[in-house]
């Protein structure tokens, strides 16, 4: 019979598809797993380096906040009580003071009016200094004066001053100043190797820039960005990713409190900088993972479509065959049932008793093995252990007499062709044994054997009887004797007869599996 059909949860078109599927997910899993480490990475090693960054521009601006005040002190202890009458050497002792000092600074000394009295620029101009904060401060009563970024009216370089208040006898006299430019911020960025996205920067706690670089085109004032308004009230140092106020570019800015001073130190990273070999892997990874996606895809769409045209031809084929089966059961029942309409023929006409009792014996033994076919959808290959009993059984049965019948038969299974004249065959020797070999009265007994030669290659059907024997030449001028030759030849076997406690036929003959 044709076997069940499978639930289509477990048809082989859906587990391979299943499979190529699995495996689509878990390449794009895989590399959304290595894209998203691979991320987390590089913005971690961009913070990091961020970190280190402000922390040496804090360093940098904390040992310029010390020099500075230093160097201003000195300056106020040098001129002596009156900023209009100063030491013959002051200027010498001014261009010494600042010549070991980076970043090319320049003094100057401011008396109250707000008019220079002494300094190492070289480009000076008498200039009234007294609208810039950082002399304004000063005068107001502040100690020292921290001032945004400037842009020179003596050159138009950017600038930073740092001034500090000058006093006799607890009267404002004027203004100790040193100046520093942008070089000595870009110094340091340079020696951070940052590329042109990525800045350094100092400012104010009011959030003016005193000092950037790259340089900003004018005073900038980022006191609504969010390092001001969300982190730096939190912690005096950390890091965060936002959008810069000050020129719109995306970075990743690490901030840290300048020791001693009111500055924020702050270095930032440029977001394409930071991700730029992150990019470069995503983009070599998609284009190996998208085009295997892409063709895991067709593949599973492919193979699903092949492997359903594929079940349902084999479901087709099965429908057929289970419909040839059913033809083929049809036929053999139907010539089971011609062959015993056939027997009741005999049966009715008036002939000898002996040939019509050997026609129906024979007739009966080809409906055996028609039985044996139908009912097992043998039609391949069928199985003479199975229908040899039935022959001999009611061949036996048929003639009235107590004759013991013993099987050795292992299963083996012969060619359909073969089948019936292997029965026939059988038919044929047990019906000579019951008729000629227990003449005397002699308590009957057969012994069938059916078994395979030892090499596989040949059947041998062996039928052992009891009797009295019989001669050989005699026997073998029958009818009975031609139609077993004459069957052995058809299935290409070999017959012969011993005679030792009785008659012992012997038949070997190729199984299917040998003739092939």
């Amino acid at each position: 019979m044709a076997p069940p059909m499978r639930p289509s949860l477990f048809r082989s078109e859906t587990l391979a598809t299943a499979l190529i599927l699995a495996f689509l997910v878990f390449l794009m899993g895989g590399t959304a797993f290595v894209l998203r480490n691979a991320h987390q990475s590089a913005a971690e090693i961009a913070r990091i380096r961020a970190i280190s960054s402000a922390e040496v521009v804090a360093a940098n601006f904390e040992w310029v906040g010390e020099t500075s005040q230093q160097l201003l002190q000195r300056v106020d202890d040098f001129v002596g009580p009156s900023l209009d009458a100063l030491p013959a050497n002051a200027l010498g002792f001014l261009k010494e003071s600042v010549s070991t000092l980076p970043g090319s600074p320049r003094i100057y000394l401011v008396g109250a009016d707000g008019n220079t009295r002494l300094t190492t620029d070289p480009d000076f101009k008498p200039i009234d200094i007294r609208d810039r904060d950082y002399f304004q401060a000063v005068a107001d009563g502040a100690a020292r004066y921290i001032s945004p970024m400037l842009v020179s009216r003596l050159n138009g370089e950017q600038i930073f001053v740092i001034s500090k208040r000058v006093e006799r006898n607890g009267v404002f006299v004027g203004a100790a100043i040193v100046s520093f430019n942008s070089q000595l911020i870009e110094k340091v960025w340079s020696s951070l190797r940052f590329d042109p996205t990525s800045t350094i920067s100092a400012v104010r706690e009011d959030g003016k820039i005193v000092a950037r670089y790259p340089r900003l085109e004018s005073r900038t004032d980022i006191s609504d960005s969010v390092l001001f308004t969300t982190f730096l009230p939190q912690a005096p140092n950390g890091t965060y990713e936002a959008v810069s106020v000050a020129d719109g570019v995306k970075r990743i800015v690490a901030y840290r409190r300048v020791g001693g001073s009111n500055l924020v130190a702050i270095a930032s990273i440029g977001h394409d900088v930071a991700f730029a070999a992150f990019y470069n892997f995503a983009i070599l990874s998609l284009a190996v993972a998208v085009p295997l996606a892409l063709f895991l895809a067709a593949l599973a769409w492919i193979t699903f479509q092949w492997l359903s045209r594929d079940a349902r031809q084999r479901e087709q084929l099965a429908a057929a065959l289970e419909s040839n089966q059913m033809l083929f059961r049809e036929i053999h029942h139907r010539v089971k049932n011609n062959l015993q309409a056939v027997s009741s023929l005999v049966n009715l006409q008036k002939i000898d008793p002996h040939a019509k009792q050997e026609m129906t014996q024979r007739i009966q033994a080809m409906v055996a093995v028609h039985e044996q076919i139908y009912r097992n959808d043998q039609f391949g290959l069928v199985d003479a252990s199975a229908y040899i009993p039935a022959i001999i059984g009611k061949l036996v049965e048929s003639y009235g007499r107590e004759v013991k019948v013993a099987y050795d038969l292992a299963p083996m299974e012969v060619d359909r062709e073969h089948a019936l004249p292997l029965g026939l065959v059988a038919n044929e020797v047990v019906s000579n044994a019951m008729k000629y070999a227990f003449q005397d009265g002699r308590d009957g007994a057969l012994t069938v054997t059916l078994k395979k030669s030892e090499d596989g290659r040949m059947g041998i059907l062996t039928i052992h009887d009891n009797g009295a024997g019989f001669d050989p030449e005699s026997i073998s001028k029958g009818t009975g004797s031609r139609l077993v030759s004459g069957l052995a030849a058809q299935i290409q076997g070999e017959t012969g007869y011993t005679f030792d406690s009785g008659t012992k036929f012997e038949m070997r003959f190729p199984l299917p599996n040998a003739s092939a």
